[in-house]
């Protein structure tokens, strides 16, 4: 059996599966973190909103996983730029959920992350420069 774009469809794979372990694993890494001191400072009610708002980054992560594996699979077909368009925005939103909860690291005052929580981020970086490679050497049919 010969797939179009056999490379890029499993590079999607591997690229959304390591969002999807990033989404579940680095939410609660850095919630962990950065809640005491937020309780301290602004009281529960704030720590309530702010799990919240991480849940939420998390979730978008999530979809961006999701969206990346469902454009390995448009890949294959003869539609590759909307594949590739549907990696773009998928990635987007994963960096985007990835990249939120560094930027809320710093405004906690806590710039330096946890060992446990940079190894929950890895999968995720991983994961959308893996995705980003399979839409560059994606090939029109």
């Amino acid at each position: 059996m010969d797939i179009h774009n056999r490379t890029s469809f499993i590079l999607c794979v591997i690229g959304g599966g390591l969002l999807i372990a990033s989404a579940a694993s680095g939410t609660i890494g850095i919630l962990d973190e950065i809640v005491d001191g937020f309780s301290q400072l602004f009281g529960p009610h704030f720590v309530m909103t702010f799990a919240i708002v991480m849940g939420i980054l998390g979730v978008l992560t999530l979809f961006g996983g999701i969206g990346v594996i469902i454009a390995g699979f448009v890949l294959t077909t003869s539609k590759i730029e909307l594949g590739r368009n549907i990696i773009l925005i998928s990635v987007a939103m994963g960096v985007l959920g990835l990249a939120m909860s560094l930027v809320q690291l710093i405004i906690a005052g806590n710039p330096m992350m946890e060992p446990s929580s940079q190894i929950a981020q890895i999968p995720g970086w991983v994961g959308a420069i893996l995705s980003v490679e399979a839409r560059i050497i994606a090939e029109q049919k």
